[in-house]
């Protein structure tokens, strides 16, 4: 054996494991898809974890169900005693600044100034009152934060306040972070916010303000896998970057090839190991996995036998799918799918050599069964089969008007013409034989009269 063939072999096997397997470091991963959520790979997803900056995301959801966007509000004493280790010193007391920018501000450059800012503001709106206190604040809003996770679907998490300082009591998973994520890049606003490489702009904006006190701002996303940055992934669309020595180096990313939408959380590696880990859990879903069309609408799946059709139907009826439907699947998923038809047992009979065979009467669309798309074991898609037409029952009326239509249909058809020939000619060949028989008795009685006997006198025989 050369060793060509020995090196082409070993790199076949190499490729395979790399196209179907995913190695990282990170000790708590997910890799999920947008549009449907379907989980593609998981390590230790529902394990509690610190979510650090992570839970900024949920924070700028919240923000913008209550805030609008252009809405101006003044910084405060809310900046003052941040946690040790958690000032980022971006904003100043009395700066009028919109809320666009401190979502801005919160997302891209993940100011946890803004996050207390923003906080105070919803529940300031909320409440009606101005001079509510931080700390009541801050809890008024956890309460939302918390509201919005559990309408997402999030289960294992709690939130208590809104930029992830470190707290027994703010914890998270992987999973959840990945449902919060996959809401987050939904909404056309914030992924346009987190998909922003460089920020550069004044608190105002281009927004009027009777009394400005504007500060101009440069950020740059501390998210490194946006196209551009230092660990730049071409794919990747925003989400959002963190850091606690608790929680350690944190990623939620989504990233967009083609048809197909990726969601990524890594939390508690490195930071070397979320840009690698994140770039490799792409590259896994990217590869393995498409939407691929395993079922069309009004497609015709079968042909299938009828027991009892009305004399001159067809004895034969096509079946249709009522949907049609597209999958994401992997290339081992695709590969393995089949279809299984199950028919309406009111409807269903077996002939003797076992072929399926449908009883009429069958409606025009009726649903005469159903068809499931399974893969390993795994229905993926399910839907009713429908009948392209109507289907009568064959009867003694049914038969009897078969075969009045058939005869006044045939009668004045072209087809019948030969048969007019052959009848009319019959017919005439016959009158010409008993017209011929006619004549020829008609004849003898006159050759008979020429005789003797026949000539005499009717007084001859009293002779």
């Amino acid at each position: 054996m050369s060793k060509f063939f020995l090196f082409a072999i070993v790199f076949i096997l190499l490729f395979s494991v790399a196209a179907n397997a995913v190695v990282i470091d990170s000790p708590s991963a997910i890799l999920i898809e947008q549009s449907t959520g379907r989980v593609l790979f998981s390590r230790n997803e529902r394990e509690r974890r610190f979510p650090a900056n992570l839970s900024k995301m949920l924070t700028a959801l919240v923000v913008v169900e209550h805030l609008e966007l252009d809405g101006v509000v003044t910084v405060g004493q809310e900046i003052r005693g941040m946690p040790s280790g958690f000032a980022t010193n971006v904003h100043f007391e009395g700066e009028t600044i919109t809320v666009r920018t401190l979502l801005y501000s919160l997302l891209v450059r993940s100011s946890n100034e803004s996050g207390r800012v923003l906080a105070l503001n919803v529940a300031r709106q909320m409440q009606g009152r101005r001079n509510i206190p931080y700390d009541e604040a801050e809890h008024a809003f956890s309460v939302l934060m918390n509201e919005k996770a559990n309408s997402l679907g999030v289960r294992g998490s709690h939130f208590v306040n809104p930029f992830g300082w470190q707290s027994e009591n703010n914890f998270t998973t992987a999973y959840d972070l990945a449902l919060i994520t996959r809401a987050f890049m939904e909404n056309e606003i914030l992924a346009e916010i987190a998909g922003t490489l460089t920020f550069e702009t004044s608190s105002l904006g281009e927004i009027y303000h009777a009394e400005p006190n504007e500060r101009e701002y440069s950020w740059t996303n501390t998210n490194q896998l946006l196209p551009g940055a230092v660990h730049g992934y071409p794919y990747m669309t925003g989400a959002k970057a963190g850091f606690t020595n608790s929680a350690g180096h944190v990623l939620a990313g989504a990233a967009t090839n083609g048809e197909l939408t990726l969601v990524t959380v890594v939390l508690g590696g490195t930071d070397a190991a979320r840009w690698q880990d994140t770039r490799r859990l792409m590259d896994y879903g990217f590869f393995n996995f498409a939407f691929r069309e395993i079922a069309i609408a009004n497609e015709l799946v079968e042909t299938v036998q009828i027991e009892n059709p009305r004399l001159g139907d067809d004895e034969t009826l096509g079946i249709i799918l009522s949907e049609g439907h597209t999958a994401l699947l992997s290339h081992t998923e695709f590969t393995s799918l089949t279809r299984s038809i199950t028919f309406d047992p009111l409807l269903y009979v077996e002939n003797e050599n076992g072929d399926s065979i449908l009883r009429a009467p069958i409606a025009d669309g009726e649903a005469v069964g159903s068809v499931s798309y399974i893969s390993n074991g795994t229905v993926v898609f399910e839907t009713s089969l429908l009948a392209v037409r109507a289907v009568e029952e064959r009867t003694f009326d049914s038969d009897m008007d078969y075969y009045i239509a058939a005869f006044f249909s045939n009668i004045f058809s072209r087809r019948a013409i030969p048969y007019y020939f052959g009848i009319f000619g019959t017919a005439f060949g016959v009158f010409g034989i008993v017209m011929a028989i006619k004549e020829n008795r008609r004849v003898g009685r006159a050759i008979g009269w020429t005789y003797e006997k026949h000539r005499k006198s009717r007084y001859s025989r009293y002779k």
